[in-house]
């Protein structure tokens, strides 16, 4: 039965059960910025996850999920494990690597899980035979294995990799007493064998599979170029990204060719997702939450209904399209866990409805007849829950303009979890957060107000305010902004930055913002949500021909961050733009201009669009593209001198945000 969602299944299957062990989804919601500094253990499971099994691991149903886990030979200390091998293959029909078509993948199947699910039940029950289980297998491999060959190759990485990166993540992060040199040998196989593999997604189900493990692997090794290239793939890869195999309307990309794989595909998608969430990304929402569009459909057809429409037109980029949707696989029991996770996102965290995902959820048995396939279906229970959060603290308010105020503070905490903050003004809420910031706009100038915070969590329970904190508009909208100012990336010479009597001054060196990666100095401060930074440019020194000076909408601080850059040449105004981190720059020559000249930015959604002018009054549109970006960028003022070793000077004035 269709072999290569066997891990889906079973990462699925792992996530509920965990999700039943660890409360009704009681995870911290993610800060809405990308995950510079990765949280560990942070890839199916968080700390938090692990203290939540322990405490519910002998109530129910939890307690019946991890005895039926248990049954799994997989899941036993006594695992008797079948390989190593030096090398394997999937699908090497042409027998050039391998003597059989499937040399060695059935052992790295099923040590890769064995030591994933050994390492877990180490951290739910302590036990250390379990660790000694789970670090005995991936020694053996990683010391082992050189190659996976074969047609399928990337789908015996991608299965296969996840598993195995969080067995590590678990004992890595556990008093587990796995040696250091140890982790550094799975750190490398990963790398250099699995990543090869997986570092270019198919299209549909496998770039599905390729992509959750290069996640997974990505937070193991701590890698971000790594992750960014993850969540880059999901979001804008052409053939294997979700909005690519999930039509708004739901239609999965391989729905016209069976439901087993167009369940498999949705998945491997869900999958990267929950991942993604607990590094601080919202997969979930992406595409006005497509995932749950994708589940809506394929619930409603496979509870026995008629599909809620049909585009003949679409397939996947390698197969498809069909003329209409496939019944091969069509079951309204299923005991996949897919609908658990999805169910425990958008209803239970974000209080949405999904109801053909809810009626399959709760029509799925309770175990599976087939040990190798383990169920975790059991329903994500009811905790009662009166304990409020702790007040945050930490609460910080800055003007940035004449209406526009930004709010921080520091993460706080819940006996369970933090679902977001209230936000409150002059005693009102104005607002709601899923993360410690906050951009307050729409304000007057030159006045005063104050702010608090209070946190809530799944069950609405509130806590006691944050300390209140005062902060006054400034008086007009091109009074001083507090930007802070950094090097991006290895520039020859460090820049700097200043403000004096409304100019802002900007020093930059850097060979240029281009390419896939950048060196300029940026003058910038982090802004959420829909916000427009306008700037004339009142100078720039002609250290070449392609000096730039300009206004910058930027998902990182990194080098190969995505952003939008708005800038005058000496000659010429240019429009640039990445859209997604690593990826080539693009540009278009907007006018033959020079300075002293306007250029302004707007943000709507993840679309950034571009202005000129030469008075300020009047603007013609440069340029627009849509990038990928968290709800929170940095905005601000960008210089590179083209020349590495040799700093340019750039004035601005007029700068304002709003």
């Amino acid at each position: 039965m269709f072999k290569k969602f066997y891990s889906v299944r079973l990462i699925c299957f792992m996530f509920v059960m965990f999700s039943l062990l660890a409360s009704t989804l009681g995870v911290a919601l993610p800060k809405e910025v990308e995950a510079a500094t990765f949280t560990h253990p942070g890839i199916l499971h968080s700390a938090a996850d692990i203290t939540r099994m322990i405490a519910n691991q002998n109530t129910e149903p939890w307690k019946s999920a991890l005895t039926n886990f248990k049954t799994d030979a997989k899941a036993s200390s006594s695992y008797a494990k079948q390989g190593p091998f030096s090398k394997v293959c999937r699908n090497d029909t042409t027998l050039a690597t391998c003597t059989d078509a499937n040399y060695g993948n059935s052992a790295l199947e099923n040590d890769a899980r064995a030591a994933y699910y050994n390492a877990l039940l180490w951290n739910v029950t302590g036990t250390q035979a379990y660790a000694n289980k789970a670090i005995e297998i991936l020694n053996a491999w990683s010391s082992t294995l050189t190659m996976i060959a074969g047609t399928d190759a990337q789908l015996a990485a991608g299965d296969n990799g996840i598993f195995l990166a969080n067995a590590g993540e678990l004992l890595r992060y556990s008093s587990s007493g796995w040696v250091s040199s140890n982790i550094t040998q799975l750190e490398t196989m990963l790398t250099n064998v699995f990543y090869p593999q997986i570092s270019t997604p198919g299209d549909a189900n496998w770039g599905g599979s390729a992509m959750k493990s290069m996640i997974s692997i990505a937070i193991f090794t701590n890698n971000q170029t790594m992750f960014n290239s993850a969540i880059s793939n999901f979001r804008t890869n052409d053939c294997a990204g979700m909005t690519r195999n999930i039509m708004s309307t739901g239609q999965i990309s391989e729905s016209g060719r069976d439901q087993v794989h167009a369940l498999g595909g949705l998945g491997n998608l869900t999958v990267i997702a929950e991942i993604a969430w607990k590094q601080g990304i919202d997969l979930y929402g992406d595409a006005d939450n497509r995932i749950l569009a994708g589940t809506e459909y394929w619930s409603n057809y496979n509870l026995g209904n008629s599909p809620t429409s049909w585009d003949a037109s679409y397939g996947r980029c390698t197969m498809g399209p069909w003329s209409g949707i496939n019944a091969t696989g069509r079951s309204a029991t299923i005991d996949w866990a897919q609908n658990e996770l999805v169910y425990a996102h958008y209803v239970a965290r974000k209080g949405m409805t999904a109801p053909f995902t809810t009626t399959y959820m709760n029509g799925m048995p309770a175990t599976d007849s087939d040990t190798a396939y383990i169920t975790f279906a059991y329903r994500l229970g009811t905790i009662t829950d009166s304990t409020k959060p702790v007040a945050p603290t930490g609460l910080t308010a800055t003007p940035l303009s004449n209406k526009v105020v930004n709010l921080s503070w520091t993460p706080t905490t819940d006996n369970i979890a933090v679902s977001g903050y209230k936000i409150y003004r002059n005693g009102s809420i104005v607002g709601y957060s899923q993360s410690p910031n906050y951009t307050d706009a729409g304000l007057t100038a030159s006045t005063a107000y104050s702010y608090q915070v209070s946190a809530y969590d799944a069950k609405s329970n509130t806590s006691l305010p944050s300390s209140t904190v005062s902060a006054t508009t400034l008086s007009s909208a091109t009074s001083q902004i507090p930007f802070a100012s950094q090097d991006i990336g290895a520039v020859g010479v460090a820049g700097s930055y200043s403000y004096s009597s409304g100019t802002y001054t900007v020093k930059g060196s850097g060979s240029d913002i281009w390419n896939n990666t950048d060196l300029f100095r940026f003058a910038y401060v982090p802004l959420k949500g829909d916000r427009t930074i306008t700037a004339r440019v009142v100078s720039l020194t002609n250290t070449n021909s392609s000096a730039k000076a300009g206004i910058m909408v930027r998902e990182s601080l990194f080098g190969n961050g995505s952003n939008v850059f708005a800038a005058l040449k000496p000659t010429n105004a240019v429009f640039q733009y990445r859209t997604a981190p690593g990826a080539a720059t693009n540009s278009t020559t907007s006018a033959t201009v020079s300075a002293p000249y306007w250029i302004k930015a707007t943000r709507s959604g993840n679309t950034v669009t571009t202005y000129i002018s030469p008075d300020g009054i009047t603007w013609t549109q440069s340029g627009s593209s849509t990038i990928s970006a968290a709800s929170t960028a940095y905005v601000g003022l960008a210089v590179t001198s083209h020349v590495n070793t040799t700093l340019t000077t750039a004035t601005f004035d007029n700068v304002s945000i709003q």
